[in-house]
């Protein structure tokens, strides 16, 4: 898989791209489009140019270029929004919470992959002022409707369904261009997460009163904030704006919203580390809020630890150790731990990088390999199976070339539902400026 840095803002992605300086353009918020009853503004391209970049690692090397990408994401947002219209009219689907939060994790576990930790991730959003939680804020909306779009689309697709005729002529159509079955490997792991220790948690938590007494005590909370805050959040000098309870994880919201205006919160811990919160005014149900927040980051010391663990597992594993018991005793990978560890099936040339310099070359089932540094932790690697890449045939393949097939004929029939509610819907374009 192609590495690229994260794009978290319109500026960086121009930066990155190589456009001139002359070529970037100011994002004025204004109506770009109208779709019926309801309008595509300018940041919303913006946005989406930016989450694309994300994805893809397309990077624009002039204003040409950039000009061609931002109409092709137009056309798609518009595309969006016809199906948009016609999924929330269908009154069957429905999206839970539950399921936004969890597309929003799995979305941003995607694109932290593509680093070579997380911290280096995290890193690169502290650059440009944001944390993991104002990201999931930036894209919930978007998320949620690509989940109702998506759903309806199912529903849609449904019954679509292909013949064998279908299939043959498909595959006789398009057989040179077919991508083939790529090389493939078979994994399980043990995953060792590097925690920090005690000591480095009791340490933290006792800076964050420290600063606390400091802000009590007359200290300015912004210039305090801005010193010692992590992973970007002393931006500002830790200024949160104006945030809800929805805003927030629940730990800093039953702290944050008991407080009075001019209030400081005591230590508060959450999933991203200490925290000293500030009340600085109240708009409705909406609190001006501002913090200081303290990452526990595991010392060297803990990585030497883990890193001596996975050592001694392998070794273990090397010499005939029962791999599926260390996995239950040890991995804490919840979702594959019952199962031995086994992660399933993966193109190489799909992997993380990672993962895919560890496992190049690797073609005999039951080897070990590791351990390998992910965001995740340490992984110790087994090879359950191997698959040479190969050209597709009808005879071998008919499964994988009859959903290919369906799907082509599933994307026509996209293009004709399209095309026939844009014929009922009132489309204008407006240029941007």
């Amino acid at each position: 898989m192609k590495r690229y840095r994260v794009i978290v803002a319109v500026g960086l992605f121009i930066l990155l791209s190589g456009i001139p300086c002359g070529a970037q353009r100011e994002t004025v918020d204004q109506i770009i489009a109208i779709v019926g009853d309801r309008v595509i503004l300018a940041s919303e391209l913006a946005t989406q140019v930016q989450m694309i970049a994300l994805q893809t690692g397309r990077h624009p090397r002039d204003e040409q270029e950039l000009q061609k990408f931002e109409e092709e994401i137009l056309q798609q947002l518009v595309s969006d929004q016809l199906f948009l219209v016609a999924a929330q009219q269908d009154t069957s689907i429905s999206v839970r919470s539950e399921e936004i939060d969890q597309a929003l994790d799995e979305h941003i576990a995607r694109i932290s992959q593509n680093f070579d930790s997380n911290q280096e991730f995290l890193d690169a959003l502290a650059a440009e002022g944001l944390t993991i939680r104002e990201l999931k804020k930036r894209y919930r909306t978007e998320v949620e409707n690509q989940i109702v779009k998506q759903r309806f689309i199912q529903k849609k697709l449904s019954t679509v369904a292909v013949s064998r005729h279908e299939v043959e002529e498909f595959y006789h159509k398009f057989q040179d261009s077919l991508p083939g079955q790529p090389e493939a490997v078979k994994l399980a792991h043990i995953l060792l997460p590097i925690e920090p220790s005690q000591q480095i948690e009791d340490s933290i938590k006792a800076l964050a009163a420290k600063l606390r007494q400091q802000v009590l005590d007359g200290a300015d909370f912004a210039a305090i904030s801005t010193r010692y805050s992590s992973m970007g959040a002393g931006a500002g000098g830790g200024d949160l704006g104006y945030v809800s309870q929805t805003d927030v994880v629940p730990e800093f919201a039953r702290a944050a919203f008991n407080l009075s205006i001019g209030d400081v919160s005591g230590v508060i811990h959450t999933q991203f580390g200490y925290h000293v919160i500030k009340c600085e005014g109240k708009k409705g149900d909406r609190l001006k809020l501002r913090h200081i927040l303290l990452a526990v980051q595991p010392s060297s010391e803990d990585t030497q630890k883990v890193a001596q663990l996975a050592d001694s597992l392998l070794l273990e594993a090397e010499k005939g150790g029962d791999f599926q018991q260390m996995t239950k005793i040890f991995s804490a990978d919840n979702n594959t731990r019952v199962q031995g560890g086994e992660l399933g099936w993966f193109a190489t040339l799909e992997l993380p990088p990672m993962f895919a310099s560890e496992v190049a070359g690797w073609q005999t089932p039951g080897e070990y390999r590791g351990p390998v540094y992910s965001q995740f932790g340490l992984h110790i690697l087994k090879l359950l199976d191997y698959q040479p890449p190969r050209q597709f045939t009808l005879e071998e393949d008919f499964d994988e070339i009859k959903e290919m097939a369906r799907q082509e004929k599933t994307a026509r029939l996209v293009d004709r539902w399209i095309s026939e509610i844009k014929e009922k819907t009132y489309i204008e374009y407006r240029s941007l400026l």
